[in-house]
């Protein structure tokens, strides 16, 4: 079967990760993948290392609807995509498969529902967003549950997890990996550093990622007086940092599920997070983590200290944690998956 799959997103983030994490899970189950991108170096040549066969459009992308006649099922993996797929949609007929990663719920314009009523079938990366949808008016027996996943093959670089060692000696490491924009409310991560910084000087929090809040976030943390933030930038190899983490923290206000917290689950680092979205399906508080409500940097920072200084909490997160994304977080289980989606809507065409 020959899936297309499009997104046309900027940049490098989860979703393109995911994209290329089900491509290559298909693959390996005998399906044949091609990628429709925008010209995005990062993301085409990751797609393009891994073998797929990728064409790169700038915009108007309408212009390429034609292409997309040439396969079995047209795999969506965000909304500019869907737009493209919809309108030609009447000329191409292939299924529409749209997998839905964030929990806002869509617009109720014209013309956004029109497009959403294109889709055969929507998967939702988390019963959040599924129970989003189904408020909006997306047709609940349409929609699929199908949980992002992450390779059990990505390694930490040995030599750079001893100099990031060597770097943060002496200090315990609290880390966050997540693109510096709104819905990841770094705002109340720093504002938690503080309190923690008022009652330890051995904590350094090491930002990890990039965005359009950098700016605003850096001096925020000057006025807070915080130097015990490190803001590390975008890193092309963010796997090497788990190893160094003491705590993974994430303090989202919106968030679809939280992959980079699976990444922090399979490295064993004990994971603390606010219940925004799709989190509490992987962070069950006392479980597989702790669990601070969102935009509360007073629980955040005494979970962070809690989590610092009790072993026993952290070896049981942590336990449990591994177990879980090992057994039903990994790859090849996203990829079956999807598979009974795309062979239930194509038996009309087989």
């Amino acid at each position: 079967m020959r899936i297309l799959h499009i997104n046309l997103e900027r940049g490098w983030r989860g979703g393109e990760r995911q994209t290329l994490y089900l491509m290559k899970g298909l693959r390996d189950i005998g399906y044949e993948n091609h990628l429709l991108a925008r010209k995005n170096d990062l993301f085409v040549q990751r797609a393009l290392k891994c073998g797929f066969s990728v064409k790169s459009i700038n915009k108007p992308f309408l212009l390429h609807g034609p292409f997309l006649r040439h396969f079995d099922i047209i795999q969506l993996h965000e909304v500019r995509g869907l737009q493209l797929a919809a309108f030609w949609k009447f000329f191409h007929g292939r299924p529409l498969v749209l997998t839905r990663r964030v929990d806002n719920m869509p617009s109720h314009h014209a013309f956004t529902r029109f497009i959403y009523k294109q889709a055969d079938r929507l998967i939702a990366i988390s019963r959040k967003i599924r129970s989003v949808m189904v408020d909006w008016g997306f047709d609940p027996a349409l929609i699929t549950v199908i949980h992002s996943a992450i390779s059990l093959e990505n390694k930490a670089e040995p030599a750079k997890v001893q100099e990031l060692k060597k770097r943060f000696s002496g200090r315990k490491v609290v880390g966050c990996i997540a693109s510096l924009e709104g819905r990841k409310d770094h705002t109340t991560l720093l504002d938690a550093a503080a309190l923690v910084n008022k009652q330890r000087n051995d904590v350094v929090f090491v930002l990890i990622g990039d965005g359009v809040l950098r700016v605003k976030l850096e001096a925020q943390a000057k006025e807070l007086g915080l130097d015990n933030v490190v803001f590390e930038g975008y890193q092309d190899d963010p796997y090497s940092y788990y190893p160094i983490f003491g705590v993974f923290l994430m303090t989202s206000k919106a968030e679809g599920l939280g992959s980079a917290i699976l990444d922090a689950f399979f490295y064993r680092v004990p994971v603390v997070a606010t219940a925004a979205g799709g989190i509490p399906e992987l962070v069950v508080n006392e479980q597989t983590g702790l669990l601070a409500p969102v935009k509360n940097p007073q629980k955040v920072a005494q979970d962070l200290l809690r989590m610092l200084d009790n072993p026993d909490l952290r070896r049981r997160c942590t336990t449990q944690a591994y177990s879980l994304v090992e057994r039903d977080f990994n790859v090849p289980l996203m990829a079956k998956a999807y598979d009974h989606v795309y062979r239930k809507l194509t038996r009309p065409y087989q």
